[in-house]
């Protein structure tokens, strides 16, 4: 099959294309701008074009599009000439539907748990697809078992009908979707609720609103919360309990009280889907980390340079925790504010999330396309942060940078938009 994905260098729809070229379709793409993701795919035999145009969908069987895309000539044409359109949420769902498939959601930890089940899963000799949401990580299986990321930033997430589930928790985020944090435990309540009778709900039970969905599913929760189904304990190595006996520990690398949990959950469903505890903990001492989870890219200045996704304020609280957790004098963040909506609705959680950092360096909205029609600025948050500057774009940040910082420190990027090119830019590679 011949199919066409616009907007393939984004994290969710260059999965798609990885796990549909490696089941032998022929696979082309476009996107506005290039980026690793896109010279990745076309090393992969992916034909990627810049920009928009009809010509694209010449003789396509299939296209499939990011839901961030509202209108183009690609699809004007692709209905016109009768080409099946489907959005990544819808093409997703197909493929959770005619496999095995287990899948893992929540406002935050979702793309790390859901890498964290299939590289157990694929050690254990399972094979699985797997489809991360961090633009690197996917992999296509030959089983029918399958591991998918799925998203409720749109509320698609009741597109999907796996047998299994993992919910991670639930908050309010995409406030360009949802009014109110009451309208994201109704979307999940649905997911949960439209698991089959035969299926398993696996629910973080340190989230009061996780913790408490209805399922016909059976239901198994995992945490710190004495009472979790399986409870992960504190220190490192961390131990695992399921009905008040250890199982064993796990020697995880990842720093963070947050990457225990996310372990805890991936162990969770892997042991109720039959893998033993020793090849469970195998796995997970081997973990990699996810692309963008606190991931170490190199060095400036003699520090090291640390690039990381977080641009909820939860996210950002868990990974200034885990990064205290590194050897270092001084904790300096900077920080890319994405979208107007999300920073003008949370704008007072955000202010109180950084406390775990020596310096914040705040630099402008990331829009992602958006309007602002709060006026909300970037500079809004610095004033607000006691640690905080605003530094504007790019070179503005490398200036002070140039005169802040030193060996002993810690650098660590974060947002979910382009910051990583300031990293890339900043950091040596070792």
């Amino acid at each position: 099959m011949k199919i066409h994905l616009m907007g393939i260098g984004g994290a969710g729809v260059s999965a798609l294309a990885r796990v549909l070229l490696a089941r032998g379709n022929e696979v082309s793409g476009c996107d506005l701008k290039p980026s690793n993701t896109t010279a990745e795919l076309e090393d992969a035999g992916v034909r990627v074009e810049l920009g928009h145009d009809p010509e694209h969908v010449l003789f396509q069987d299939l296209l499939v599009y990011s839901g961030a895309i509202k209108s183009s000539p690609e699809l004007d044409a692709a209905r016109a000439m009768g080409v099946r359109v489907l959005t990544r949420a819808e093409m997703l769902a197909e493929l959770i539907a005619e496999s095995d498939a287990i899948a893992i959601a929540g406002s935050a930890g979702k793309t790390t748990v859901t890498y964290m089940l299939g590289h157990i899963l694929t050690e254990a000799g399972l094979d699985p697809t797997v489809l991360v949401g961090d633009g690197s990580s996917s992999r296509a299986g030959a089983s029918r078992l399958l591991v998918a990321e799925v998203d409720e930033s749109d509320g698609s997430l009741v597109l999907h009908h796996p047998r299994r589930a993992i919910i991670t928790n639930i908050e309010l985020d995409h406030t360009d979707h949802f009014k109110d944090v009451e309208a994201v435990q109704n979307l999940f309540a649905d997911f949960v609720a439209g698991l089959p009778a035969d299926g398993l709900a696996v629910l973080c039970a340190d989230d009061e609103r996780a913790r408490s969905l209805k399922s016909k599913a059976r239901r198994v929760t995992y945490g710190f919360d004495e009472s979790a189904d399986y409870r992960c304990g504190e220190g490192r190595p961390f131990p695992i309990h399921h009905q008040g006996r250890e199982l064993g520990r796990v020697n995880l690398r990842q720093p963070g009280r947050h990457n225990v949990q996310n372990a805890t959950g991936a162990a969770a469903m892997a042991l109720e889907s039959g893998v033993s505890f020793s090849d469970v903990a195998g796995a997970l001492e081997r973990f990699p980390g996810a692309h963008r989870r606190l991931e170490f890219i190199g060095v400036f200045q003699g520090a090291p340079v640390y690039d990381d996704y977080g641009h909820h304020p939860t996210k950002v609280r868990a990974t200034l925790q885990a990064a205290r957790e590194l050897r270092h004098r001084r904790l300096i963040v900077v920080f890319q504010p994405h979208r107007y909506s999300r920073l003008s609705a949370l704008m007072q959680d955000f202010s109180r999330a950084f406390a775990g950092a020596d310096k914040v360096l705040v630099l402008d909205v990331y829009s992602a396309g958006e309007d602002n029609p709060t006026g909300v600025q970037a500079s809004d948050l610095a004033n607000l942060l006691p640690n905080g500057s605003y530094v504007g774009d790019f070179q503005g940040a490398r200036h002070v940078l140039e005169g802040m910082v030193g060996r002993d420190d810690i650098l660590l990027l974060m947002g979910a938009g382009d910051i990583r090119k300031l990293g890339d830019e900043l950091a040596q590679r070792v």
